[in-house]
């Protein structure tokens, strides 16, 4: 656990041409940097961002990270320092800690049980020799793709790559297979003293594949839910910071239900069932205001539509940000350009096919809970 991620931070720290003082200045110099992305169950990404007139330097630099790391033990030290640094910050705090436990738990068996970030027993334990066999084994020709947004000569930037990953040979080396993760439902509960009567609750649950139709429908459903659990646990009930919903597409897909800083965890189920049971029944908030809190989902369902697309292309405003989506769409539809045909997907969603899709995967779903807390709010 936390070894790619690892990996990826000691490329950015230097190569066979440029230690890492000087890989520092270089970006500093040209407004350029070089990083990872290792967010994620299924992939991660080795990134650079920079401007047109660095675009030749720059490229030169990121390839040599890429290709020949110099994968220095002084660096590597410094790397495991901080990653170490970072998990445990991180499991101080107890949302964090409440999320890490319940996967720790929930995909036991699993290859997602390996966290992505790493844990502080996974960390101190990896050793340089394991990151670069890692590099030699893994970022190999067969497993890779290349996402470029920019304003490129298409022919010249070709030129380049050939030039660089094109001499990385194939080895036959395969995406291995995510299977889907049988949870079954149970309730977890974690103390966590410093927490001062303030819980963090959260459930897990299986969902549709990404590929299916089912899936944005019920990412739009989880949208529509997020403004009913706000409303009733959080408006209503006073019982919490904030409450969401949502839909996570890996390749092994699962939702989650998120009650954020209660001091009730022994009464907000009840009210989250209360607001999946109105959507299921086809009612949302209210978007036109008046005496009525609630309205058929039928006469809603096009401004949370239009909510939901202006947010989707929202997050697609940088270089970066499109580079991201690209392979995304490129990972998980095996087209860099499914993302484009988003905006239809959700047009074409009825209110029925909402109702349809909380009803199949929400209402029986086998939730695995989570409670995180001190003893005296666990205890309730």
């Amino acid at each position: 656990a936390g070894l790619e991620a690892m990996t990826l931070a000691l490329m950015a720290r230097g190569s066979a041409s440029y230690g890492y003082a000087e890989l520092q200045r270089v970006q500093y110099e040209k407004s350029s940097s070089i990083g990872y992305t290792a967010a994620g169950y299924d992939w991660a990404s080795f990134d650079l961002n920079t401007i047109d007139k660095y675009w030749d330097d720059m490229f030169a630099v990121f390839a040599d990270c890429v290709l020949r790391p110099a994968f220095d033990s002084g660096q590597f030290n410094l790397v495991q320092n901080d990653f170490k640094v970072s998990v445990q910050k991180s499991l101080a705090d107890p949302y964090n800690y409440a999320v890490a436990k319940l996967h720790e738990k929930m995909f036991a068996g699993h290859p997602y049980q390996a966290d992505f970030a790493g844990t502080p027993a996974s960390i101190g334990s990896i050793a340089l020799s394991e990151v670069k066999d890692y590099w030699a084994s893994k970022l190999q020709a067969d497993r890779m793709a290349i996402v470029a947004v920019g304003n490129f000569d298409a022919d010249k930037l070709a030129a380049a790559l050939n030039a660089t990953f094109g001499t990385l040979p194939r080895t036959g080396v395969a995406l291995p297979l995510v299977e889907r993760h049988q949870v079954a439902p149970a309730v977890y509960l974690e103390k966590f003293e410093k927490s001062k009567g303030i819980a963090y609750v959260r459930g897990d649950y299986p969902i549709a594949d990404v590929k299916s139709p089912d899936f944005p429908t019920l990412q739009l459903a989880y949208s529509i839910l997020n403004e009913l659990l706000f409303s009733i646990v959080r408006t209503e009930h006073g019982a919490c910071y904030s409450t969401w919903a949502n839909a996570h597409g890996f390749q092994n897909p699962y939702g989650s239900l998120v009650v954020y800083k209660t001091s009730q965890p022994e009464a907000v189920k009840t009210w989250v069932d209360q607001a999946i049971a109105l959507l299921a029944s086809g009612k949302s908030l209210s978007v036109a205001g008046g005496d009525d809190a609630y309205a058929p989902l039928a006469d809603t369902i096009g401004a949370y539509k239009a909510k939901y697309v202006n947010a989707f292309y929202g997050s697609q405003q940088t270089n970066a940000e499109m580079a991201s989506q690209l392979a995304q769409s490129l990972f998980y539809f095996g087209d860099a350009t499914e993302y484009l045909r988003f905006i239809d997907k959700i047009n074409a969603i009825q209110a029925a096919d909402v109702v349809a899709a909380v009803k199949a995967y929400v209402v029986p779903a086998p939730v695995s809970w989570i409670v995180v807390g001190d003893s005296a709010t666990i205890n309730k």
